[in-house]
């Protein structure tokens, strides 16, 4: 590995995790596509950006776990279960999938494809969730009912979330945030949460199944996967904290709106890739790399000052 490499991983490691806690992500939908543009082969990129998951999100897991809630009829009982255990069984299926696509189709352009098919829809659903104003129990400790109908629809969108994000190498909670906003209403706070342990649970079965197979690539993915560590550890619980700080000050739909715009410029970098534009998709990443990180600083830090303020008006009262 290269020294350029090494920096590049470690600096997308720190805005994909950066942006991971805040929106409760993998950063796979960045990283992906900076890995491939670098040219690093698919499987390669997938393996590390999985394993990179696993100590980024630990400690912030951890901490938030309680918070979740997980007495009957909570957040965590009624959604996080059945997304979480349904996640993993299907990530194990990635691995299988992957290689199954490539012995029928001789190459990985399908699984970009699919890559750029499904951040197209995540963009759309997004754009028009954000648009919606619905009222919502904003710290998750009351009872939740939910029918029967949507406990199985959040059972089988855990699922397809596991197989599609061991399959494309991405944490999945792009693939499941619509479904908990849009969908099962879950507030914005508890949404982050049960992502980021979505996110490690999927990461963990994901990663094995492919450190399982025993690849060539396995050496050079923990490699990438340390170097995009060393950047995104500290950058998870950055990015959550910041997230907090958000929500505490009555702002949610900031955070749910300003997804779909990193979205686009994902689209645009992987649309890039496939159409062998390299070096205007390198361009796209690194710009939306820096717009990221100080759009997501400069909404914190205005969401920070409104905390304060009001602080202030309750101690003059």
């Amino acid at each position: 590995m290269t020294l350029t490499l090494a920096i590049c991983c470690i600096l997308t490691g720190f805005c994909a995790m950066l942006s991971g806690g805040f929106w409760g992500l993998g950063g796979g939908w960045l990283i992906m596509p900076a890995l491939l543009l670098a040219g690093v082969d698919i499987e390669t990129a997938i393996v590390a950006s999985l394993l990179q998951m696993i100590p980024c999100t630990l400690p912030t897991v951890i901490r938030q776990f309680p918070a979740i809630g997980w007495q009957s009829g909570s957040w965590g009982y009624a959604v996080a279960l059945p997304v979480c255990c349904f996640s993993f069984i299907g990530s194990l299926a990635g691995k299988p999938l992957g290689d199954l696509l490539l012995s029928l189709f001789g190459s990985r352009k399908l699984q970009e494809a699919l890559y750029l098919f499904i951040m197209a829809l995540i963009f759309l659903e997004t754009v028009r969730s954000s648009r919606k104003t619905v009222l919502r129990n904003e710290h998750g400790n009351g009872i939740i009912k939910l029918d029967g109908r949507k406990k199985w629809f959040a059972a089988i969108s855990g699922i397809i979330t596991g197989v599609i994000s061991s399959l494309l190498g991405i944490g999945g909670g792009s693939l499941v945030r619509p479904v908990m906003k849009s969908f099962l209403k879950v507030p914005e706070k508890i949404t982050a949460m049960i992502l980021r342990l979505s996110v490690l649970i999927v990461a963990i079965s994901g990663s094995a199944s492919y450190l399982a197979g025993k690849t060539d690539s396995v050496k050079s993915s923990l490699w990438l996967a340390l170097y995009l560590t060393i950047g995104g550890l500290p950058a998870f619980a950055l990015g959550a904290r910041m997230h907090s700080i958000v929500t505490s000050a009555g702002d949610d739909s900031t955070a749910d709106s300003s997804f779909a715009l990193f979205i686009f410029f994902v689209f645009l970098s992987v649309l890039c890739k496939i159409t062998d534009y390299i070096m205007t998709g390198r361009i796209i990443i690194i710009i939306s790399g820096i717009l990221l990180i100080a759009y997501l600083m400069a909404v914190t830090r205005k969401s920070g000052i409104k905390l304060k303020t009001a602080v202030l008006q309750k101690t003059e009262m």
